[in-house]
């Protein structure tokens, strides 16, 4: 009986760590302004999970969950036409070496939003 319990423990033990290994949790805040040093400026911030697959969007007073599909260059967020996950409507596109969003649904064509990585 002590066996199986340890075997059970140590299989979970490798089960938690391997998923630890293979996902990543990325927050990025973003702003209109490249200035970091006042909170106030900063619009919304997304809370990336490449392992789950899920983007949480949060602004002031609200949030959206959406999907995500990461390709080479952009993390593309937004919203899956069907249960296949085939098909993305993006919502956002942000960059994944300047952190800036080069694709957004509401965005005026010559406003730009900048993104940074906090810890």
């Amino acid at each position: 009986m002590f066996k199986e319990l340890m075997k059970y423990i140590s299989l979970s033990l490798i089960f938690l760590l391997s998923s630890k290994i293979y996902s990543e949790f990325i927050v990025l805040e973003c702003s209109k302004l490249n200035n970091w040093t006042d909170k106030r400026d900063v619009l919304y911030t997304l809370q990336i999970g490449t392992g789950s697959k899920k983007v949480i969007q949060l602004f002031k007073r609200s949030q959206l969950q959406m999907q995500l599909k990461e390709t080479v260059s952009h993390y593309e967020i937004g919203q899956y036409v069907d249960a296949s996950e085939s098909n993305l409507i993006p919502l956002l596109k942000v960059n994944k070496t300047s952190l800036i969003v080069d694709y957004s649904n509401n965005r005026k064509e010559d406003e730009v939003i900048y993104c940074k990585k906090t810890p």
